[in-house]
């Protein structure tokens, strides 16, 4: 996280940057005025590549294990979010910085209640390890499984569950075809046009460890995917409810 923080330093004057570390810094006051002796409830992540469904099930399972329902960037800086897509050199620290904005306000709710987030730290990994490969495609190639890189970083609020929405391409593609051209990203682009670097991605969610992914088959019926989804999570997510889910 110093790395991201020392890179925004360098562009302080910036009005962007300086919001993006006026919310980290109300993030973290709010979050060390809280007692750190609080019992903290599970944080489920789901991930998976655009399309996948993850964003539809995150709610679905928010609302039936009455969990808080986040997401990564979180809304506390999704205004700045198009700014930062298109500063290059920027963009890479804000969605960095954005987990450990998301992971200060997390740990002020888990408390009170479990939390079941669409993306996290995998996710900007994964993507950023792939897009380096993509850019420079005859000098770089995926690090090794055992490469430090996929570790969870110590610094950083740890998941009780991390689910990756496994789906076919031709199913990404037909639930990616329903989004606004508008919101599609270059990094969605480039998903759809380069099998290296759509592979790349899912193999790096694949190295992750510590905690590792769990991966679920998404492309059956919303129905069937959801109650994979619920089972998968009832043992650690079912005390949240009162009778069944």
């Amino acid at each position: 996280m110093s790395i991201s923080i020392n890179v925004f330093l360098q562009h302080e004057d910036k009005q962007q940057v300086q919001q993006l570390l006026a919310v980290y810094n109300q993030a973290k006051t709010k979050y060390e005025e809280q007692s750190s002796d609080l019992e903290k409830n599970p944080l489920v992540i789901l991930e998976g590549l655009d399309g996948s469904g993850k964003t539809s099930m995150t709610k679905q399972l928010a609302k039936k294990f009455k969990a808080e329902k986040r997401c990564t960037p979180p809304e506390s800086i999704r205004d700045l979010r198009d700014y930062f897509d298109k500063e290059l050199t920027l963009r890479p620290a804000y969605y960095s910085l954005g987990n450990y904005i998301a992971a200060l306000e997390i740990l002020c709710v888990l408390p009170e209640n479990a939390v079941v987030m669409d993306r996290y730290w995998h996710s900007t990994t994964a993507y950023a390890l792939a897009q380096g490969v993509a850019d420079r495609p005859s000098e770089l190639e995926l690090p090794n499984p055992s490469d430090e890189i996929y570790k969870w970083p110590d610094d950083l609020l740890k998941p009780d569950k991390v689910i990756f929405l496994n789906v076919s391409e031709e199913m990404r593609l037909e639930r990616h075809s329903r989004r606004a051209a508008a919101l599609v990203t270059t990094q969605e682009n480039l998903l759809k046009d380069n099998v290296k670097f759509r592979g790349d991605v899912i193999q790096a969610y694949k190295n992750m460890r510590e905690p590792a992914v769990t991966i679920i088959n998404g492309d059956g019926s919303f129905g069937v995917t959801l109650f994979k989804l619920k089972n998968n999570l009832k043992s650690l997510l079912e005390k949240n409810v009162s009778g069944d889910v």
